[in-house]
């Protein structure tokens, strides 16, 4: 494992997992609110959009109409943004979700902190217990928690829209390894793909150590792009996303 993190990583991995402010923040529902229940323009609650002070460009979020049917649209021009959705500790082994990327991020390298954009991300932020962790994990993570947020996740899985790697590649974060990520589709634009994921066995790829215990229960799900990295634009479309049983 890495060394104990320090305060640059720390706050790169605080940035990472923007979704502690929403976690605590109300009442978590046990599913997904759908996209296509929402009237054009605005975001249905509890999804919320969740951003870094620090970074003047926000991701831009809406709900607009396509092919008759209300769902995501996510714009981002060098900006950074996420839009999450709390959830009270479901235990749901499979996600499924349909997106579209219609412009990707131009010189996105996720394997460089200076390049790591993507136009399209689904992450899910699990609630696993600290006891399960390594010590030089757990230690991370008590540490994230004490500078910047008590709900910070202990671990992540994000599903990416990549221009370059191939899908079924697995790699870390570019800040932190607390944040696993898998590439399902290169190239491809302009087309609606279609999503499903056996969370339990992509956990336990994930994060093999922390998966003797089996799969935790869900803290939330969020959807993203971002350009900060790059100063790049990118336009995604999300459908619902839905939990459920293999």
């Amino acid at each position: 494992m890495k060394p104990i993190a320090t305060a640059a990583l720390l706050a790169a991995f605080a940035a990472a997992l923007a979704a502690a402010p929403l976690l605590a923040a109300t009442p978590a529902p046990a599913a997904l609110t759908a996209f296509s229940s929402a009237a054009a323009g605005s975001i249905p609650a509890p999804w919320r959009i969740v951003t870094l002070p620090r970074l003047p460009k926000h991701t831009r979020y809406d709900i607009v109409a396509v092919d008759g049917e209300y769902v995501l649209r996510v714009v981002a021009n060098g900006s950074y943004a996420n839009l999450l959705h709390p959830l009270d500790g479901v235990r749901a082994p499979r996600l499924s979700w349909r997106w579209r990327v219609m412009q990707p991020i131009d010189r996105s390298d996720l394997t460089r902190k200076d390049g790591d954009d993507v136009p399209a991300r689904v992450c899910v932020l699990f609630d696993l217990p600290l006891e399960r962790l390594a010590f030089a994990d757990r230690v991370k993570v008590e540490l994230g928690r004490a500078l910047f947020d008590r709900d910070l996740p202990a671990a992540s899985i994000c599903y990416v829209w990549d221009r370059q790697l191939a899908p079924g590649t697995w790699l870390a974060n570019a800040y932190t390894d607390r944040v696993q990520m898998l590439v399902l589709r290169r190239g491809g634009y302009g087309a609606w793909a279609g999503e499903s994921r056996d969370l339990a066995a992509d956990f336990a790829r994930a994060f093999p150590h922390e998966a003797r215990g089996g799969l935790p229960p869900l803290a939330a799900i969020g959807v993203s792009a971002d350009g900060d990295s790059t100063g790049g634009a990118s336009l995604a479309y999300f459908g619902d996303l839905k939990l459920g049983v293999p």
